[in-house]
C-alpha cells in the first residue's frame, strides 16, 4: 500500500503524477490537476504506475513503496527518503533531480562530442570523394598536358625529318653536279691525251736517222707536259641504318622535350645589388602598389625605390625589435610583426609608425595581405588569423606548419614541411583547393609572381622559377643562406640574405 506525498495526513496513494514521479491521494490529485503549473500532467491510476514502474528502471523502493528521491553514490544505488533517514545516511547522496541533471549534461556531452566526431567523418568523406572529382580532373589535364607534348614531339620529329630529307637531298644534287663537272674535264683531258699521242705516232713513222733525234726529244717534252686529271666523290654526310634509330634514342629524345620549358623564359640572372648594411640585417620585403618597396631590417623599417636604389623612407620599429615579417596595404600603408611580442604596427607612407593591432599569446610569424586587402598572420606556426585593414579581428583557422605566399587572387600556396608539392589553399576559408608538383623538399622561401611562383631550398643559393605545375629554370645568387624572396612590380625578384 502507497500513501501520498503531498499532504500531512498520509491518506492512501491512489493516483500516481508521471511528470512529478510523486504518488497522490484522490484530495492532492484533484488539487494536484487544478494547479496551472501541473494541470496538464499525466496521472494515472497508482497500479499503472507502478506497471510503469517494474517496466522501466524501478522509480518506487519496493520497500516502503515510496518514490526515489535520492542517489546513493557509495551504494550505487536508488533510495528513498525512509531509506537515506536509516540505512544509508552517512553515506554520500546526491538528489535524483540534480543526479538527473548531472547525468543529462554528461550524455548531452557525449551526444555533442560524438556528433562533431561524425561530422568529421563526413566532412573526411566529402573530402574524400571531392578529392576523388579533383584527382580525375588533375588525371584529364594531366593526360591532355602528354597528349599535347606527344603530339608537339610527333610534328617535331616530322619537321627534322622532312628537314632531314632536304638536308640529304640537297647534298646528293650536289655531288651530281660536282660529278657531272669533274666527267666532263676527264674527257677533255682524254681527248687531248688521245690527240698529242696519235700525233707523235704519225709523225714518228715519217722521219729519217737525221731528223730523228731532234723529233724523240720534242715528243718527250710534248708527252711529259700532259698531266693527268682526276675527281674525288666525298663522303656522304649523312648516314642512317635500321640500327642507329633504336627505342632508347627515342626514348632519350622524349625525355629532352619533356623537360622543355612549357613557356620560353630568358635566362635568370642578378640585375643589380644594393648595399644596406644600415639595416643590420635584413628580414623581410614586401611590395607596395606604387612600385615601393618596403624593407624590414634591425630596429627599422625602410621604404625603398622598386629597384633599392635609393631611400625613400627610414622609420624606427618599436623598441628595439627586428621587423621579421612585413606586407603591404593597398594603401601603400606597410603592416609588421615583430615575430617576438604581441603587437603588429602599421608604417604609414608619410613616416609614421601606429600600433595596429594586438593578438595573444604573443608570437607571430608570416604575415600577408590578400585581395581583400586583409591582413593575413600565421600565429604559434599553425594558426591562421585575420585581421580588417583597420586591426579588427576577423577570423581564424588551423594549418599545418609550412611555408606559404600569397597569389595574385588571394589564394594562399603553401609549401608542407618535408613534401614534395605546393598546395593550394583558399585564403579565407584555409581549405585545399589544388596542388603543384615539384621535385624539392625543405623549402626555406616562396613568393609569387604574375606567372607563378618562385622559391628556395633551406642552405642553398639557388633560386628555383616555377610555371603552373613545374619548375622552369633556376639561378644561383652570391650569397650564403636566401631567407627571403620577392617579386618587384617588373616582376624581376629580389632576395634578402644574411650577412
Amino acid at each position: 500500500m502507497m500513501h501520498c506525498d503531498l499532504c500531512e495526513d498520509n491518506e492512501i496513494a491512489n493516483w500516481f503524477c508521471k511528470d512529478c514521479d510523486q504518488s497522490l491521494c484522490d484530495k492532492c490529485k484533484r488539487s494536484h490537476l487544478r494547479i496551472n503549473v501541473s494541470k496538464s500532467h499525466n496521472v494515472l491510476l497508482i497500479d499503472e504506475g507502478f506497471e510503469m514502474g517494474k517496466r522501466n528502471i524501478s522509480i518506487l523502493c519496493l520497500e516502503r513503496y515510496k518514490l526515489f528521491a535520492f542517489f546513493c553514490r557509495t551504494c550505487q544505488v536508488n533510495i528513498c527518503s525512509k531509506c537515506l533517514s536509516m540505512k544509508h545516511k552517512i553515506h554520500d547522496f546526491v538528489g535524483i533531480h540534480e543526479l538527473q541533471l548531472e547525468v543529462k549534461k554528461q550524455l548531452e556531452d557525449i551526444i555533442k562530442e560524438k556528433k562533431i566526431e561524425k561530422q568529421i567523418m563526413e566532412n573526411n568523406y566529402h573530402d574524400s570523394v571531392q578529392h576523388k572529382g579533383e584527382s580525375e580532373i588533375y588525371l584529364k589535364e594531366q593526360y591532355s598536358i602528354i597528349d599535347d607534348r606527344i603530339n608537339a614531339i610527333k610534328m617535331t620529329a616530322d619537321e627534322e625529318g622532312e628537314k632531314l630529307k632536304k638536308s640529304i637531298s640537297s647534298e646528293v644534287n650536289q655531288q651530281e653536279e660536282e660529278a657531272e663537272k669533274g666527267k666532263h674535264k676527264l674527257q677533255t683531258q682524254t681527248v687531248l691525251y688521245d690527240g698529242v699521242i696519235q700525233t707523235v705516232q704519225q709523225e714518228l713513222r715519217l722521219q729519217t736517222a737525221s731528223t730523228l733525234n731532234v723529233f724523240v726529244k720534242e715528243s718527250i717534252t710534248k708527252l711529259k707536259a700532259l698531266k693527268p686529271t682526276s675527281i674525288t666523290i666525298p663522303e656522304m654526310k649523312y648516314h642512317f641504318s635500321k640500327e642507329t634509330v633504336d627505342r632508347n634514342e627515342i626514348r632519350e629524345m622524349v625525355g629532352r622535350l619533356q623537360e622543355k620549358p612549357i613557356i620560353d623564359v630568358d635566362n635568370v640572372d642578378v640585375k643589380s645589388t644594393t648595399d644596406l648594411k644600415t639595416l643590420g640585417s635584413l628580414f623581410s620585403m614586401c611590395l607596395s602598389p606604387g612600385g615601393s618597396i618596403w624593407i624590414g631590417g634591425s630596429g627599422v623599417a625602410c621604404k625603398m625605390s622598386s629597384d633599392c636604389s635609393s631611400t625613400l623612407r627610414q622609420i624606427p620599429a618599436r623598441g628595439s625589435y627586428s621587423c621579421g615579417y612585413i606586407a603591404c596595404l593597398q594603401s601603400g600603408d606597410a603592416v609588421v610583426s615583430y615575430g617576438s611580442t604581441k603587437y603588429i604596427d602599421r608604417f604609414t607612407s608619410d613616416g609614421r609608425r601606429i600600433e595596429f593591432s594586438s593578438l595573444s599569446p604573443g608570437v607571430s610569424y608570416d604575415i600577408a595581405v590578400n585581395s581583400d586587402d586583409q591582413v593575413v598572420i600565421k600565429m604559434n606556426k599553425t594558426t591562421i588569423v585575420t585581421l580588417s585593414n583597420e586591426g579588427k579581428r576577423l577570423r581564424e583557422y588551423k594549418l599545418d606548419d609550412g611555408i606559404r605566399a600569397f597569389s595574385t587572387d588571394g589564394n594562399i600556396i603553401f609549401a608542407r614541411k618535408g613534401s614534395g608539392f605546393l598546395e593550394i589553399l583558399d585564403g579565407r576559408s584555409g581549405k585545399h583547393i589544388g596542388h603543384l608538383h615539384v621535385t624539392l623538399s625543405d623549402i626555406e622561401c616562396l613568393t609569387h609572381d604574375s606567372y607563378g611562383y618562385l622559391l628556395s631550398t633551406n642552405g642553398q643559393r639557388n633560386i628555383y622559377i616555377g610555371y603552373k605545375n613545374r619548375c622552369r629554370s633556376t639561378c644561383t645568387i652570391k650569397c650564403d643562406d636566401i631567407i627571403r624572396i620577392f617579386v618587384n612590380k617588373d616582376d624581376k625578384f629580389v632576395d634578402s640574405y644574411t650577412y
